[in-house]
């Protein structure tokens, strides 16, 4: 209620300050608001297993909403991606923005209803205590993957320091930096999971263990090799499932989320864009200032990006598939490919160099203006529905818990889906396949010995859920 209620007053204060430039201001606007009001109370599901609703959620609310009415009172001309405002563009806009996440909330809904979830029960939402519990994870596969991660650490860690600055990334650079050096982190969710979880009594040998992969993954996982998009993925997974049980609440989950966007993310920009601030140190006074001008920057430059698809549409005309294309092949070098298509959100780029001020081509390039670049307003309808499938895909994925990486996995998921939505989606198939490649590897190796063990541990120390009879669980 308090979120929604300061979503109307935002609204209130932007269309009595912009109701004399112009109808379409207003009109848009409200349509905005009142999808975001319908998602906030239909699109969200109380008890799921992964926040990845609440992902979706925060994302419209801040990157569509919040920060272009921001903008659009602070310099009511320009754009913060430098284009300039044309009221009939701004209409189209927020109208497909409103569309996007009106189709999305009826899809989740629908794809989600109650009797569905009810369905899950404890056998498939995968609370302790379940009779699908997998059978521990075994010290020959600890021991196994912990070496495998410190031997790539030692051997390949140095090559993440200072590249996450360039421009572009090789081939080579996505497999060391987005597979192979991300083993820890996905080592270190499954673990730490299992240690959650399996309900048993955690012995020093598993806190060293822990303690270890973390200082792997901070090695790995830090300002000075990864932007704010590559680390909140990691570290919110962290603390969702270092604290599951406080997290279940839909409100919790929310203030999570929202101190993570609103606070945290821009103070990290201080530290992440500014390498030498680390070493010298930051006053106060640099993060207060940081925080009041993150909304004016192109940190939130989604919703002005769709604005500027809309114009590339209306001059170019519709690309049929050709970026969609380029970002399932992601991994195609263009050498073989002559025609691949740029990232959109470097198409952006270079459109406005061509046509306005800017001056770099790193801008974001939402799901909604690569759906709407490929294939107009029927794209924005087809990738909500999508998006909503994915959703309700991943709650689903994370509540079988077959594996212990399942539920990390879909958990990181949910939270790599706001760097998905802000785009470009050809960089996001390319920085997930790798994270999921990741992810299959460390349950690959955690898997080393498993079987014995599992059977030893279910026999002697088998927990009071299990049934009467004896029957072994699967897993």
């Amino acid at each position: 209620m308090a979120l929604a209620a300061f979503i109307i007053i935002t609204e209130i204060v932007f269309v009595y300050s912009t109701v004399s430039a112009g109808m379409e201001f207003v009109l848009s606007s409200s349509a905005m608001t009142v999808a975001l009001l319908i998602q906030l109370r239909f699109g969200m599901r109380e008890g799921t297993p992964t926040p990845a609703d609440i992902v979706v959620f925060i994302f419209n609310w801040l990157f569509l909403d919040l920060a272009p009415k921001i903008q659009l009172l602070s310099v009511p001309g320009t754009l913060v991606n430098t284009s300039t405002v044309v009221a009939e563009q701004v209409l189209i806009t927020n109208l497909l923005c409103a569309l996007f996440i009106v189709v999305y909330t009826v899809a989740y809904a629908l794809l989600t209803t109650r009797s569905k979830v009810e369905k899950l029960g404890p056998a498939e939402a995968g609370f302790t205590g379940s009779a699908t519990t997998p059978a521990p994870i075994g010290q020959v596969g600890i021991g196994v993957t912990v070496f495998i991660c410190v031997v790539v650490v030692g051997a390949l860690g140095w090559t993440a320091y200072g590249t996450h600055d360039t421009p572009g990334i090789s081939p080579k650079d996505m497999i060391v930096k987005k597979f192979l050096l991300f083993l820890p982190s996905a080592t270190l969710l499954t673990v730490l999971h299992e240690t959650v979880r399996s309900q048993r009594k955690v012995l020093f040998s598993r806190v060293c263990v822990l303690l270890l992969l973390l200082l792997l993954v901070a090695v790995t996982e830090n300002p000075l090799t990864e932007k704010r998009n590559g680390l909140g993925p990691i570290y919110l997974s962290l603390i969702f499932i270092l604290f599951e049980l406080r997290l279940r609440s839909q409100n919790r989950r929310l203030l999570l989320l929202i101190a993570s966007m609103v606070v945290v993310f821009p103070a990290i920009s201080v530290f992440t864009h500014n390498h030498q601030q680390i070493l010298k140190g930051v006053d106060f006074s640099v993060i207060v200032d940081t925080l009041k001008d993150h909304y004016f920057s192109t940190h939130y430059d989604a919703w002005a990006n769709i604005y500027t698809t809309v114009e590339m549409v209306k001059r170019q005309g519709i690309h049929w598939g050709q970026q969609l294309l380029g970002g399932v092949l992601f991994y195609v070098p263009s050498s073989l490919w002559h025609t691949k298509p740029l990232a959109t959100g470097i198409a952006i780029g270079n459109y406005l160099i061509a046509n306005y001020s800017m001056w770099f081509t790193n801008l974001s390039a939402p799901l909604i203006a690569e759906a709407y670049l490929d294939f107009g307003t029927i794209g924005v309808v087809f990738y909500a529905l999508g998006l909503a499938w994915l959703v309700a895909r991943t709650d689903r994925f994370a509540a079988k818990g077959r594996k212990w990486s399942s539920f990390p996995l879909a958990v990181y998921g949910a939270f790599f889906l706001m760097f998905a939505l802000r785009g470009s989606l050809m960089i996001a198939f390319a920085y997930g396949t790798g994270g999921l490649l990741a992810f299959l590897a460390a349950s690959a190796f955690l898997s080393t010995g498993s079987r014995r063990m599992g059977q030893k541990y279910f026999r002697q120390d088998a927990p009071s859920f299990l049934p009467a009879h004896g029957s072994m669980p699967r897993g």
